[in-house]
């Protein structure tokens, strides 16, 4: 059974003040260059002596076990059962999404190198510019642990955290232990949620930071208390400094749970939302100017290489471009095991596009390089679809706005809009692309209290059998994840750890590449290599290989020509050799390195020596 709402609002709580802990044992030490492990181990230590002596003087409440009612076990076992699935994945298996290899890695290398999070030198400026929350907390799990083996936790604690926080949200809105239980199964087995909550990405990570958010907004909406405003304010900030998408869904739901009150007592509440907002921006204020710095933009360049070419949002704005996103965004969230019913879902999108007469890949609203095609019944992270959870929350908000019809249930129904409104402005504002499905997991965690409502399903064996049903469809992205599976013939059980950094990598093909490459930088003893990506920015698996042997070598990037070159690299001295990846047959950058006149070639990569 759950634990009750004071054990709940305890952890929701100590989940706050520790995201904010993680912020300041980050920048402060960072600004000083003590940002190690020896620094983080006595500042940790310190502050869980103060907790532990805290709570030992406050008195824990503890969570009190007597509910005997059969649907809230079987939903509490299940997702026990998920957790401990995903658990085990995120424990057994590297880092390997593709993102993680070029940008939430590297970055935390380059940190750790410098003892600090100032910005580099880097040709892929998403290593610098993008919010850094989820890395922050990864980069502290690499320098206590000496190695990447805890970096995947990260998103697992998120996806634990958003599991009981859903929970409490329910029970703020109105829902009893049965409704609560349900949704939290039903957050636990989002499967876009499940896959993800073993990966090195940060999507689940801003989610908790939002579940957070919704939660304290109802407390503070209740009583207007000072305390619910700071921890909403932190938590709030915290989902900014995680992910840029929560500039695009936190409005919304925010203002749904603080607008009703605001139209009554906006003057009673007008001094906490203030502080609020003073909480988000203190957390934030050290990335925005450093990004101000760099690019003029308290948020960054828009594109990775901030030359406008890949650029994230839509070159224009109208009723027509964000339609188009809505039907394409929606489509990736339905795809089935049937071909014939993932292309009649595709036929009905392209039949749309005609009537408005707009593109199906229109560039002005379309990823450079990507075409629109059926939605797959994919097993990835990155775009799994969640069609069962997404019709059981379109059920759910419709019979939420027919009880509005009778006169209730308008706050769990403004809820439901804000969801909507979110989901309609990240379609307004950003391309899209064929992997946009994760970008969207954290509106299907909010929407999970919604689930709640599912208690008054007659009769009971009904919600058994739904527990049964969104378990059954965990099934397979808890056990055969496409690149983190727990069985079949590619389980993470029977494979290396070399060899599951490239489980995400197959379509480029350069396994041998980065294995050669890393023994040529053995053979040479170098201990500053540096790494041009100029051309293929997936460097954290040469960095990975390498420093399994030989964890005193260091990494600058090498042939940066944007205007991050103004930075001083993170480790001192020049490179004696230089790795640069995709470089065999580009003549003209290679050319940059006349001074390393030994040359070998790994597959697709050179390396260079002097």
């Amino acid at each position: 059974m759950p634990p009750d709402a004071s054990c709940r609002d305890q952890f929701l709580r100590a989940v706050v003040i520790w995201g904010v802990a993680l912020c300041a044992l980050t920048e402060l030490p960072g600004g000083l260059r003590l940002l190690n492990k020896t620094a983080l181990a006595i500042a940790w230590s310190t502050l869980a002596v103060a907790a532990i002596a805290w709570f030992w003087h406050r008195g824990l409440r503890r969570a009190a076990i007597r509910n005997r009612d059969a649907v809230v076990w079987l939903a509490v076992a299940g997702i026990a059962a998920v957790l401990a699935l995903t658990f085990a994945t995120a424990i057994q298996s590297p880092p390997n999404s593709a993102d993680a290899m070029a940008y939430h890695m590297p970055r935390v290398i380059y940190w750790a190198e410098e003892a600090s999070v100032r910005f580099f030198p880097t040709p892929y400026l998403n290593q610098i510019m993008l919010q850094p929350l989820a890395e922050y907390a990864m980069l502290q799990t690499y320098l206590l642990s000496g190695g990447d083996r805890l970096i995947n936790l990260v998103a697992w604690f998120a996806s634990l955290g958003c599991t009981v926080g859903v929970s409490a949200i329910a029970r703020q809105l109105g829902a009893k232990a049965r409704g609560q239980a349900l949704a939290a199964l039903f957050c636990a087995t989002i499967p876009g949620g499940i896959l993800a909550s073993s990966g090195a990405k940060n999507d689940y990570f801003m989610a908790l930071w939002l579940v957070c958010a919704v939660y304290f907004a109802l407390r503070f909406a209740d009583a207007l208390g000072s305390r619910d405003a700071v921890l909403l304010g932190c938590a709030l900030g915290l989902a900014l400094l995680t992910k840029a998408t929560a500039y695009i869904f936190a409005p919304f739901v925010v203002a749904a749970v603080l607008a009703p009150v605001a139209i009554r007592r906006w003057k009673a509440m007008a001094g906490g939302v203030a502080l609020a907002a003073v909480c988000a921006l203190a957390i934030n204020a050290p990335q925005y100017v450093r990004n101000l710095e760099l690019s003029g933009s308290a948020l960054g360049f828009d594109s990775a290489q901030g030359n406008g070419f890949y650029r994230w949002r839509n070159e224009r704005i109208g009723w027509k471009q964000t339609l188009s996103n809505i039907l394409r965004n929606a489509a990736e969230q339905t795809g089935g095991r049937s071909p014939r019913w993932n292309q009649s879902v595709f036929d009905l999108v392209a039949a749309a596009h005609r009537r408005m007469g707009i593109a199906i890949d229109d560039p002005d609203t379309t990823w450079r390089g990507s075409a629109f095609a059926p939605p797959v019944n994919a097993n990835h992270e990155a775009n799994a679809p969640n069609r069962w959870h997404l019709a059981i929350l379109c059920a759910v908000a419709g019979l939420v706005f027919w009880r509005v019809s009778r006169g209730t249930d308008r706050t769990r129904a403004l809820y439901a809009l804000s969801l909507f409104a979110g989901f309609v402005a990240f379609c307004a504002y950003l391309k899209w692309q064929p992997f946009m499905g994760r970008l969207v997991v954290p509106l299907f965690v909010l929407g999970s209290p919604l689930a709640a409502v599912m208690e008054e399903m007659r009769p009971v064996w009904l919600q058994a059998a739904l527990c049964l049903f969104l378990l059954n469809n965990a099934r397979l992205p808890a056990l055969e994840n496409w690149v983190r599976p727990l069985k079949g013939p590619h389980s993470i059980l029977d494979r290396s750890r070399d060899e599951m950094y490239f489980s995400d990598m197959g379509q480029w093909h350069n396994a041998a590449s980065y294995a050669e490459a890393a023994g040529a930088l053995r053979r040479s003893r170098c201990g500053l290599v540096g790494v041009d990506i100029t051309n293929f920015q997936l460097e954290y698996p040469l960095q990975a290989l390498l420093r399994e042997s030989e964890p005193w070598v260091r990494f600058v990037h090498s042939g940066v020509d944007n205007v991050s070159r103004r930075y001083a690299p993170p480790a001192a001295g020049e490179p004696c050799a230089i790795a640069c990846l995709d470089c065999q047959g580009d003549t003209t950058r290679l050319e940059r390195y006349r001074e390393f006149p030994v040359r070998v070639t790994a597959g697709k990569f050179v390396v260079l020596m002097k």
